[in-house]
């Protein structure tokens, strides 16, 4: 009888738990994913301010255009001097500089700016690149957070890992911390500015800090996002001179 007893408790225990206990580390990721970008064909600015102590450096504005999480464009729009210079994610990540003929290689680690790397605009899901497992969750300001390592499943990963936290009840990602291949720490990220972005709340804004000089900063700003319909060619890097 008692046997019995406890296999029954225990079902209706494991029934009143919370559906979010059987979510796997991997679809937290994807749903923090949705809150910091939409899925399918779109386009969208970024405006950078690189800091440090609180001093503004330099400003930078881009435009990227997604398609399908296969292909990325980011083209420079500010400043004009730096104007018609394109990063290109199409398999490999392809750097196109007007006074070039031909597109360069570059790697996602390379900084683009400030604190910000080619890979942290040139490559936006995490869910893609990395391979992610639950650490001991947190209570921050008092809500439950994930905390998540991400491991990068290949070289084309901007970081070798990354620790994420994400709000247990509706997804928005907290923070990050950015690691190099030694396991050194890079830098860290705070996602702010809840807005309306296509129809749903999303992340708009980031805040990079270098790990060992916080007051070396990018303030990122995602804005005008737009649901575009573009094909496999646009994102040809033999194209990338027109």
């Amino acid at each position: 009888m008692k046997p019995l007893i406890a296999t029954l408790l225990f079902s209706l225990f494991w029934l009143a738990c919370p559906s979010s206990w059987a979510i796997t580390a991997q679809e937290v990721v994807a749903r923090a994913d949705e809150k910091r970008g939409p899925d399918g064909t779109f386009s969208f600015n970024v405006r950078v301010k690189d800091y440090n102590n609180k001093a503004l450096v330099q400003e930078n504005v881009y435009k990227v255009h997604s398609k399908d999480m296969k292909f990325t464009l980011v083209e420079t729009l500010f400043p004009e001097r730096l104007a018609g210079r394109k990063l290109l994610m199409a398999g490999q990540l392809w750097l196109y500089l007007p006074t070039l003929r031909r597109p360069t290689r570059v790697g996602t680690q390379q900084r683009l700016t400030g604190e910000v790397a080619n890979g942290d605009i040139a490559r936006a899901k995490f869910s893609v690149d990395y391979s992610a497992k639950f650490e001991k969750p947190e209570k921050i300001g008092g809500k439950m957070y994930y905390r998540l390592m991400l491991t990068a499943k290949d070289k084309a990963a901007a970081y070798r890992s990354v620790r994420l936290w994400v709000e247990q009840k509706e997804f928005f990602p907290l923070k990050a911390e950015f690691f190099a291949l030694s396991g050194k720490k890079l830098k860290s990220g705070e996602y702010t500015e809840k807005e309306t972005v296509l129809g749903n709340a999303r992340m708009t804004g980031l805040i990079i800090k270098d790990a060992i000089s916080p007051s070396k900063q990018s303030h990122l700003k995602y804005y005008n996002y737009r649901k575009e319909n573009l094909d496999d060619r646009f994102f040809n890097k033999e194209a990338l001179a027109d």
